[in-house]
């Protein structure tokens, strides 16, 4: 079993989910109808071991607070570990200088006072499965200060798009740090994922500071490279950054398959969240339903093709739903065409005949809207 502390850092300024993120931060989005992302990186911890668990929030921290609770949901035992939801409580002059590397010397003392010898440092928008008590054991037998996990992925021309990209030479060590511009398909992505000891990211902290108030963990990282060992842990899984609406709507899509979903919903690799209890999904006599993800006590009186729906949906007699993300306690009208769209919590559509986006541009239905 991992022994470090986990520590899940907010996103950085190029993470631009639109919309979504007006009411909340990225860590409770909501994801696959259940679950929200953060859900996926502490399960991960969880699994792994580790019982002690840093959730770094950049603004809205009540949905997070609400979500997480006391974390035993997680497998979290409040006697041996504890998850801590944290943010820089100290006044900044605007947002530009509220980051992740702000919000951790601004909870130093926290750090500071865990006992684990190492940390596991990582974000809520990569989702992907790993189990880090072997990332840890690999990274201490690389004799490396600072790992990164990595993906590898030809598909960088339409996915990863501004994530930061590992340049490595043969021996695995990062020689630099990028950034994704879509303009090359092959690259090595970061999974924004850091293990090093916690002295040494102390150190590092106060160091970036001192370097610039608005600098990002990243910065310090690539500030470093040349007077650390950094090294590269590839992870050979799937993984998906979201870091947009598109990238969102995306991987829903994907998840459609059941392959996928399979692979990432492994029944000895649980992804923890917290449930609600609610009746069954109601399909009526006209109702038709393929290739998607319905949550519990839906009403579903039309079509539904190719799309998740969250918790409480309705969709009336005669109205069609395809590739589409319908968020908590939504309505669609009767007879109302959607399609490309993510509906957001208690918003209805029942006033316009068709409502449209596209596959690279979904539409987006601010929440508690009525179309």
């Amino acid at each position: 079993m991992a022994s470090a502390l986990g520590i899940i850092l907010f996103e950085n300024p190029s993470v631009d989910v639109a919309g979504l993120t007006a009411h909340r931060p990225i860590p409770a989005i909501s994801f696959l109808g259940r679950y929200r992302l953060v859900d996926f990186m502490i399960s991960n911890f969880s699994n792994s071991g580790l019982n002690h668990i840093h959730v770094h929030v950049k603004e809205k921290p009540r949905p997070v607070y609400e979500h997480l609770g006391t974390g035993r949901h997680y497998n979290i035992n409040s006697k041996k570990g504890k998850i801590r939801v944290l943010y820089g409580e100290q006044e900044t002059l605007n947002k530009v200088y509220n980051t992740d590397l702000f919000s951790m010397l601004s909870n130093i003392s926290f750090l500071e006072e865990d006992k684990n010898e190492y940390v596991i440092v990582s974000s809520s928008y990569m989702i992907y499965t790993t189990n880090f008590d072997e990332v840890l054991n690999t990274h201490i037998g690389s004799k490396a200060e600072v790992s990164i996990l990595s993906f590898a992925t030809d598909q960088a021309k339409d996915k990863f798009l501004h994530c930061d990209t590992l340049t490595l030479d043969k021996d695995k060590r990062v020689s630099s740090l990028g950034l994704n511009l879509g303009k090359i398909k092959n690259r090595t992505i970061s999974l924004d994922t850091y293990i090093l000891k916690k002295s040494l990211l102390i150190k590092l902290i106060k160091k970036g500071y001192q370097t610039s108030s608005l600098y990002w963990f990243n910065n310090v990282i690539r500030d470093e490279l040349d007077r650390l060992v950094v090294k590269a842990i590839p992870h050979r899984g799937h993984v998906f950054a979201i870091n947009s609406l598109q990238a969102y709507h995306q991987a829903h899509m994907e998840f459609l398959n059941p392959v996928l979903l399979r692979s990432l919903f492994n029944s000895n690799w649980p992804i923890l969240t917290r449930t609600n209890d609610s009746e069954p999904t109601t399909y009526c006599e006209k109702a038709i339903v393929s290739s998607s993800i319905i949550a519990n006590g839906c009403v579903i009186k039309g079509t539904v093709i190719n799309s998740v729906l969250g918790r409480g949906v309705v969709v009336e007699e005669g109205a069609v739903v395809i590739n589409s993300i319908l968020l908590h306690q939504t309505t669609v009208g009767a007879g109302i065409h959607v399609e490309h769209v993510v509906l957001d919590k208690y918003a209805t559509i029942k006033h316009v005949k068709e409502l449209k986006g596209s596959k690279t541009q979904p539409l987006y239905v601010t929440k508690r809207d009525s179309i």
